[in-house]
């Protein structure tokens, strides 16, 4: 389960401009071009064969392993810590934070349960209304029920389904989104900045995304399918290892349980 808080004021229903420029006509004059740019193409590729193999791309494209950094909440030189891991890799994980294993395990329990129900009961609670909702692959079976599915849910989402058991989801919510606006208050701190959040938290829009755990062997990759966000939160639960993108390329990062893995998106990155 994953947790996002962003700039989300509006949902775009059309994000091209209607003065959009027409596609260009194709010319009827002769192109005289033609030859000039095979012989250029021709010697590009001479030069290309030619080019040491010490230039070549590396085959090897697996994820290094590193370590994120931990982070007490309680620290007293918390602005200090957090501003290297935030400014340098992007992430870090965090302990002594405020939210009870116990309630991230009935909050997995009853995230469970919502990919239990029928393919109806799942869009007739949570219909489609970008970015939230219930969504599924193309190749979702509607016979079974299989497939890839999510979850991206606000808190209005879980206090509106009155048919679900699902106090614990919406308690545990609440307290990822206070701990993600804290984070957010630590980071302008560490930089200088004023909160841009302010004393009106109605500025962001806090999103909890759910998905299914895959089948295969291949590493989840954080964070969740919110783009663009400031901060990702992430509960763990139990060990696993998960992939994250920085500058230097895929990374395998293995938090601590019962820590929260903290990801900052491009938009704290910039700023920090």
């Amino acid at each position: 389960m994953a947790s996002s808080a962003g700039n989300q004021q509006e949902y775009p229903s059309n994000m091209y401009a209607a003065t959009a420029a027409p596609p260009p006509t194709p010319s009827t004059q002769p192109n005289h071009h033609l030859a000039s740019s095979a012989a250029t193409a021709d010697a590009l590729s001479r030069l290309l064969l030619r080019l040491p193999p010490a230039l070549s791309l590396p085959t090897n494209r697996s994820p290094s392993t590193r370590s994120p950094p931990v982070i007490s909440l309680s620290d007293p030189k918390l602005n200090d810590l957090i501003l290297p891991s935030a400014s340098q890799l992007g992430f870090f994980q965090l302990i002594n934070h405020d939210i009870p294993s116990q309630l991230a395990g009935s909050a997995e329990s009853e995230s469970l349960s919502l990919f239990d129900l029928t393919l109806d009961q799942k869009e007739s609670n949570f219909p489609k209304n970008w970015p939230l909702g219930f969504d599924a692959d193309d190749e979702l079976d509607a016979g079974n029920g299989t497939g890839g599915q999510s979850f991206c849910l606000d808190i209005s989402c879980l206090t509106e389904s009155k048919e679900l058991a699902l106090s614990s989801l919406l308690e545990f919510t609440r307290a990822l989104e206070k701990l993600g606006l804290r984070i957010i208050d630590t980071l302008a701190s560490a930089v200088g900045f004023e909160n841009p959040v302010g004393e009106d938290p109605t500025g962001v829009c806090s999103l909890m995304w759910i998905s299914e755990g895959q089948d295969n062997n291949d590493e989840p990759v954080m964070m969740g399918g919110f783009y663009p966000y400031v901060v990702g939160l992430q509960f763990q639960i139990r060990c696993q290892k998960y992939t994250l993108l920085t500058d230097s390329g895929w990374v395998s990062a293995s938090p601590q349980v019962d820590s929260i893995m903290v990801t900052l998106g491009d938009i704290a990155q910039v700023s920090t």
